[in-house]
């Protein structure tokens, strides 16, 4: 309750300009669950468990359970076990929201966490992170780790990872006993048999949408030390409150009260690992769906440049880019974020080596053609195609050997058979917005629509198929493994110049 009044004071002591924009965005997280009888009608619909998190804070996730088994390819000895052991081993999604880290909610994830339950046969975990101005860096990256580490504790040591198998089971025993309680004609014949539901993170797929992409895909590396930010203060010393935004600098942090300073980092001189399992350690591919990520925060939305895709990188286009006005998540976007952390591979993780990408990590990538972000995007994808992370493309124009999804992939980056990562499967979606994907149908025009079909059919084929594939372990992969602990310190760059390091 401390922690609600704390919250109502320090909004109540922020800039006028930066209150009535935060009361505007955090309206979404205030929508009641009956609201999704409309957006998300198939359902599953989630109930929502509250993590206990690191430095006492509490962590909400929806939790879509699924209704039922789901083929994947190995439903015959599956179900067997299942009739054995009365035991319900569930593949898990764990998603994350966008909002540019400073809005949205799982609300606006349910249609596609409910999907995925649905034809997955999976429990979807979506993780309302926090956010800004009320959290600052790293605490969205925070949350994730936090609610992936209880999802991989299996035996339930950890105060977190056994409350969410607590919950699971008690909300599985509820919709187990109502139904069999009514009998009705169409109950599924696996509650007959199956009393225990049971997460089982060796079938895993992570995603994210937006500024859920950039969290994804934080889960999946390994951050060397970063040195040149251990003498910079992680927030500058606040400015007094009765500046107005016309004689500050209203994109910049120093406006905030002081008793919120930015999360404290961990010591940047240490690496900071990720928490899934080496290969060497489980050779299963983790699908790592990431929708139009932020991949490098370096700038603001309306310092990007902006061109289309798949032309972003044409060195013969001398178009000039006319200057845009800050918008809602450039002048909010610092009070998460500060401007000297940009550059922190944690919030930029296009700057990460991909050498240090989780090698049984198996990689869709999904960029809308029109995105202040294609131009990061294009650059990462020529970066990790460097060191062979290369796979098929989708472009969607109809050029010979297209990928679509099934046939074809000698338009772009080519599947590589002998390689000893999961690979980079890169999805253009042509004449579509940033977060196309998650608007309602009466606001996606038709060819959106469609385009949100075929994505999302293929997200489903990518999980299925990288589910049932092991990567190779190399003894070179055995040996970056032990040398966790001395990777090569980043130097950040002190200008923006792509995803270079």
């Amino acid at each position: 309750m401390s922690s609600y009044w704390n919250s109502i004071a320090y909004f109540f002591r922020l800039p006028f300009f930066l209150q009535w924009r935060t009361a505007l965005v955090q309206l979404p997280r205030f929508v009641p669950l009956s609201i999704l009888h409309i957006t998300s009608p198939k359902g599953p619909h989630p109930f929502i468990i509250s993590l206990p998190s690191r430095k006492n804070n509490i962590i909400h996730v929806y939790v879509f359970v699924p209704p039922k088994p789901v083929d994947l390819g190995d439903n015959a000895d599956a179900q067997r076990a299942r009739e054995r052991t009365g035991e319900w081993k569930v593949p898990v999604v764990l998603d994350f929201h966008g909002g540019g880290f400073i809005m949205g909610s799982p609300l606006e994830q349910a249609p596609y966490a409910s999907m995925m339950s649905r034809e997955l046969g999976a429990v979807v975990i979506s993780v309302s992170y926090r956010i800004g101005p009320f959290h600052q860096f790293p605490a969205a990256i925070h949350d994730a780790e936090d609610v992936l580490s209880a999802i991989l504790d299996t035996d339930g040591i950890s105060k977190a990872g056994k409350v969410l198998r607590i919950e699971l089971q008690r909300y599985y025993d509820m919709i187990r006993s109502d139904v069999l309680a009514k009998k009705k004609a169409n109950t599924a014949s696996h509650f007959e048999h199956i009393k225990t539901l049971a997460l089982d993170p060796t079938q895993l797929a992570i995603s994210g949408f937006s500024a859920g992409g950039n969290i994804a895909l934080n889960m999946a590396i390994s951050v060397p030390p970063c040195p040149e930010l251990s003498m910079s203060p992680t927030v500058p010393q606040s400015r007094s409150l009765s500046q107005t935004p016309q004689s500050a600098d209203t994109l910049s942090p120093l406006l905030l009260p002081p008793r919120r300073a930015a999360t404290v980092l961990d010591d940047v001189n240490q690496p900071w690992p990720s928490l899934l399992p080496p290969p060497q350690a489980r050779s299963g591919m983790v699908p790592l769906l990431l929708f139009y990520p932020s991949l490098d925060a370096r700038l603001l939305p309306h310092e990007r440049p902006l061109k289309q895709m798949p032309n972003a990188l044409n060195p013969d286009d001398k178009t000039p880019q006319k200057p845009r006005t800050p918008g809602l998540f450039s002048i909010m976007g610092p009070s998460y974020l500060p401007k000297k952390l940009r550059g922190h591979p944690r919030a930029s993780p296009g700057l990460v080596d991909p050498s240090n990408v989780q090698k049984n990590a198996a990689i869709l990538l999904v960029l809308p053609e029109k995105d202040t972000l294609a131009v990061q995007s294009d650059v990462w994808v020529d970066k990790m195609n460097g060191q062979d992370w290369n796979g098929p493309v989708h472009f969607g124009d109809g050029r010979e050997g297209d990928w679509d999804g099934h046939h074809g992939g000698s338009a772009g980056s080519s599947n590589v058979p002998s390689r000893e990562n999961g690979g980079l499967e890169v999805w253009h979606a042509q004449n579509c917005r940033h977060g196309w994907t998650q608007f309602p149908d009466t606001f996606v025009p038709k060819h959106e629509r469609r385009e949100r079909e075929l994505v999302f059919a293929r997200t489903l084929d990518f999980v299925k198929d990288n589910w049932q594939k092991e990567v190779a372990v190399s003894k070179q992969q055995h040996r970056q493994a032990e040398r966790i602990q001395e990777l090569r310190p980043l130097r950040i760059p002190s200008q923006f110049n792509g995803l270079a390091e």
